[in-house]
């Protein structure tokens, strides 16, 4: 553009057709299709630039797959909760407890027949998903003994589970154990963690 500035019209006119015409029709041709030139280079210009990008849509934050975890779990047994299970995620991380009846007898289908009055506690110690559901390891304060549980949500709200213990030994006569229901009675605070009592 510095280079058009310092030719005048006149001259690039006079170099395009160089035989002097008095008459003002040519001149005003040639200032026409100068301009028509310039247009055109100033339109190839613009459509080569590259094309201002759209603005992206936000992206939705990252859930952690533990998400639908988290939160205060509970299992009753005739009318009273027997287990109380609380996970919450720190980070990604799934941390939290277990209290639970410390003794249980189950009939011969593995359904629960009765549970004591004494608690037991756990903390989590480790949290893992697997295509089964999410496994639980406790470990219990007292005697230092690890119990592995696996934790399956019930679709399809959500707000329910079963548990089942895992790789435990059963003393003899007793039934396998059938997964116990548990219902998400609330979330789990963002920054606490009780501990078993």
């Amino acid at each position: 553009m510095a280079a058009l500035n310092l030719l005048s019209v006149n001259t690039i006119c006079e170099v395009a057709w160089p035989v002097r015409s008095t008459i003002r029709l040519v001149r005003m041709r040639c200032e026409m299709k100068l301009l028509f030139v310039i247009i055109l280079l100033a339109l190839t210009a613009w459509s080569q630039a590259p094309p201002a990008s759209a603005p992206t849509p936000p992206q939705k934050p990252k859930v952690s797959p533990f998400a639908e975890y988290a939160g205060e779990w509970t299992a009753t047994f005739d009318g009273k909760v027997w287990l109380r299970l609380h996970l919450e995620l720190r980070g990604d991380q799934l941390i939290g407890a277990m209290l639970h009846a410390r003794k249980l007898t189950s009939n011969d289908n593995g359904e629960l027949k009765s549970v004591s009055e004494e608690k037991s506690g756990e903390t989590i110690t480790a949290a893992v998903l697997n295509p089964d559901g999410l496994l639980l390891t406790m470990k219990d304060p007292d005697s230092q003994e690890t119990d592995r549980y696996m934790m399956r949500l019930v679709a399809p709200a959500k707000d329910a589970a079963e548990l089942k213990m895992i790789a435990m030994s059963m003393p003899p006569g007793m039934s396998k154990p059938k997964p116990w229901r548990l219902v998400k009675t609330g979330v789990a605070p963002a920054s606490k963690v009780s501990a078993p009592r």
